[in-house]
């Protein structure tokens, strides 16, 4: 027991990451932003905890993106489909439990739908760890120069892990709240193409 002590008092702990300053992080920001916005065509595969009031589920997520157009895949326990949603700007379709729905918007037809009021359209952005271009937003940045959190029309998107996927720095694990509607994001593969 002794020895086993001595032993790991011997294991040296990691030396802490040396801080940025405040235009070191600005500066590595820019240079990733410029990499981010380059990204227009990839899918991603996860999966989404939902807490709505009344509600909380978890869903597997397969999300492609091709420009402005999206396909996403959300599915339920052992693989059962729960939604399809396919758009682009101004147009948005919807299938589920057979029904067909379409729609000028997603937030649109998902509030329709379900009383929801989710940002689906900043999530394009939010999930690559840009904030929205349509509208103003307020960024914190970690000691890497990625973004910690965005808030961005009343919501907050708080970065919770990145990863390295094809030689990119992206999200792993994202959480986005406002009031009492909350989702999680946790990214198990992103293809870039």
């Amino acid at each position: 027991m002794l020895l086993t002590l001595w032993l790991s008092g011997c294991v040296t702990a990691p030396k802490p990451e040396a801080a940025h300053s405040e235009s070191q992080r600005q500066s590595l920001w820019k240079t990733h932003q410029q990499q981010l916005k380059a990204l227009d065509d990839w899918s991603l595969k996860g999966r989404l905890g939902l807490r709505v009031p009344g509600q909380s589920g978890s869903l597997s997520l397969e999300w492609q993106q091709n420009n402005g157009q999206y396909l996403i895949y959300l599915d339920g326990p052992l693989g059962q489909s729960v939604a399809k949603i396919k758009g682009q700007s101004g147009a948005v379709e919807l299938e589920a439990s057979g029904q067909r729905y379409s729609g000028v918007s997603p937030e649109g037809l998902l509030f329709e739908l379900t009383g929801w009021d989710l940002p689906v359209s900043l999530l394009r952005y939010w999930v690559v760890g840009l904030p929205s271009p349509e509208s103003d937003s307020n960024i914190q940045l970690n000691n890497q120069g990625y973004p910690a959190l965005i808030s961005q029309q009343g919501w907050q998107v708080e970065y919770l892990q990145y990863k390295d996927f094809s030689g990119v720095t992206l999200p792993a694990r994202i959480k986005v709240r406002q009031g009492e509607v909350q989702a999680t994001l946790f990214a198990r593969s992103w293809e870039l193409k």
